[in-house]
């Protein structure tokens, strides 16, 4: 599978704000609503400081004047560098912890400590990595030294080493609400959600003026108070300058109000004909080049071809068959994805009926974008808004099937549906691994992107996306410096945000993941931190469909879990 130099790389991740930074299954995690992705904690303003009246003598007649108390001395360096933190000035709070690692010798340590986590606000990540081993090397008993290299690790996708630090922290009951919060971001991402929720509590409880802590803990809350949270945190105003989080949070009030107001936009399987299998149909770039597969959906039946994308979110549509198919108008909103031209204009959508093979689904949202933006498709469909189902995508035979996921030991089965409200609630489970789903890969999830490990070459562990609504295998450079040459390459690589700008081609390459190799004498190479900093973890490239259409690939999003079958007698 050499790579073509003039062919056309459509990479469709539908990456987009969510309610949460890191969005988990116990959540439902989808893109056609966004919320704000930071947000802070509400805080009352501080009382001011009026003194007593003094009496005047007397005989005086004359009206005493109030006693003015002198000013206190001005907060340290290093509480206004975290009263920055907290308000999300962070290129003012770098600068203030700065200075502060200039104090003393208690000081210090705990000002690089801060000053890490800042730096990966600022998403300076060797910066971070820097300052947090500072911090350890000045007090290397410090909690919040031991916890901000911690999440240091949690970014570079190093969790073993986080999990170890946060893990003994909670044991000496020296975990702080960071801490806490990293443990949750660890839990959610490996399907531990009772334990999730245990920590976010607790993170919460701690320092409930974190703005991480408290958007994580929002993103817990039953929909009807989240509502309520959400709307306080938009009257606060306070938004990160170079992303759309106002509109996103605005989009993300419109919809969960509108689903108030009608109890049923649930987007319920009204149809109950499981198992059920439908066709893969093929979609071309051309006469003769297969672009990937998409699945025949109905949208207020007004039939449309959606490319499936494991790497996307939600179900997205142009504008053309959402104004075909009546589809209501809920709220603007903007949809990236891989590019640099920014984000694509479009809207969040009401859909009365979303008709899957034989399954029907009714009262559903779903993403719009604008036609011109999106690549020549009538949209796509992320295979997480199958999350309640195990996913079967048997691509050699070019067949989508759909069943029930096997109920947990102590409950009864739940009713299966598509994931696209913001509104509804699941009830929450530690990862579970059914005996029949023994040899599958446990990967990472965040949000709808699911991340297995990997190696390249000689290379440490690293995560790639499972997308096949990429065209292609890639890596970035920075996971290729170090195992293997790059040289610039002329492959053009689009998506909904437009082109890429610099693309780069390998040398020779081994990719090892699950129980699978392939050996390549070239990949494409381009950046990825725009994607890894709003994801929170590095993600070093992505399995696309010029490999995944020889698998059959089953998706169990509930316990994160997936398995790749390949059979090498098969005609491929």
């Amino acid at each position: 599978m050499r790579t073509n130099r003039t062919r056309l790389m459509r990479l469709t991740l539908s990456h987009l704000p969510l309610p949460l930074l890191f969005c988990f299954s116990i959540l439902p995690c989808l893109p056609v609503r966004v919320a704000a992705r930071q947000a802070t904690s509400p805080t009352a303003p501080a009382p001011s400081s009026s003194a007593l009246p003094s009496t005047a003598p007397a005989s005086s007649g004359v009206a005493a004047e109030p006693k003015k108390e002198p000013p206190g001395p001005p907060p340290s360096p290093l509480i206004e560098g975290i009263q920055l933190f907290r308000a999300r000035e962070f290129n003012a709070a770098a600068a203030k912890l700065t200075e502060a690692t200039g104090s003393t010798a208690i000081v210090s340590p705990k000002a690089y400590a801060w000053l890490a986590r800042t730096d990966l606000h600022l998403h300076k990540v060797e910066d971070a990595e820097t300052a947090a081993r500072k911090a350890i090397e000045l007090d290397p008993n410090l909690p919040i030294a031991q916890s901000a290299l911690a999440e240091v690790y949690f970014r570079q996708a190093k969790f073993v080493e986080a999990e170890g630090i946060l893990r003994k922290l909670a044991a000496a009951n020296q975990a702080d609400g960071r801490a806490c919060l990293f443990l949750a971001r660890l839990y959610w991402a490996t399907a531990n959600n009772k334990g999730a929720k245990v920590y976010i509590d607790l993170a919460h409880k701690i320092d409930p003026e974190d703005p991480d802590i408290y958007r994580d803990w929002v993103g817990t809350l039953p929909w009807k108070e989240r509502l309520e949270e959400w709307k306080r945190r938009l009257a606060l105003g306070k938004f990160d300058p170079d992303e759309h989080e106002r509109e996103g949070l605005t989009a993300a009030i419109s919809v969960l109000e509108d689903e108030e107001k009608q109890s049923q936009h649930a987007c319920r399987l009204a149809s109950k004909t499981l198992p059920t299998e439908t066709s893969l149909v093929p979609l071309l770039i051309d006469a003769k080049r297969l672009r990937g597969y998409g699945l025949t959906v109905k949208v207020n039946d007004t039939s449309s071809k959606l490319l499936v994308d494991t790497g996307a979110s939600g179900i997205l549509i142009n504008s053309k068959i959402a104004e075909k198919a009546g589809v209501t108008k809920i709220a603007d909103r903007h949809i990236g994805g891989i590019g640099d031209r920014g984000a694509s204009t479009g809207y969040v959508g009401f859909a009365k009926k979303l008709q899957v093979g034989n399954l029907v689904f009714e009262d559903c949202y779903v993403d719009v974008v604008d036609k011109k933006n999106s690549l020549g498709e009538d949209g796509l469909v992320g295979t997480n808004v199958f999350a309640d189902f195990l996913v079967d995508l048997d691509l050699p035979n070019t067949k989508l099937r759909l069943s029930e996921l096997p109920p947990f030991p102590d409950q009864p089965a739940e009713t299966p549906g598509l994931q696209l409200s913001q509104s509804g609630s699941k009830s929450l489970h530690n990862r579970w691994i059914p005996p029949q789903f023994a040899n599958y890969e446990k990967v990472y999830r965040f949000g709808h992107m699911l991340l297995i490990p990997g190696f390249i070459n000689d290379s440490p562990p690293r995560l790639f996306l499972v997308d096949t609504g990429g065209w292609d295998n890639f890596i970035t450079p920075a996971a290729a410096k170090g195992v293997t040459k790059i040289s610039n390459s002329d492959t053009i690589v689009k998506g909904l945000s437009g082109k890429v700008a610099k693309v780069y081609s390998t040398g020779d390459v081994t990719l090892v993941f699950g129980h699978f190799k392939q050996q390549r004498d070239d990949m494409v190479a381009f950046d990825m931190t725009n994607i890894s900093n709003n994801v929170g973890t590095e993600i070093s490239g992505s399995l696309g469909f010029a490999m995944l259409y020889l698998l059959d690939i089953k998706i169990d999003y509930r316990d994160h879990l997936v398995d790749f079958s390949y059979d090498p007698y098969r005609f491929h």
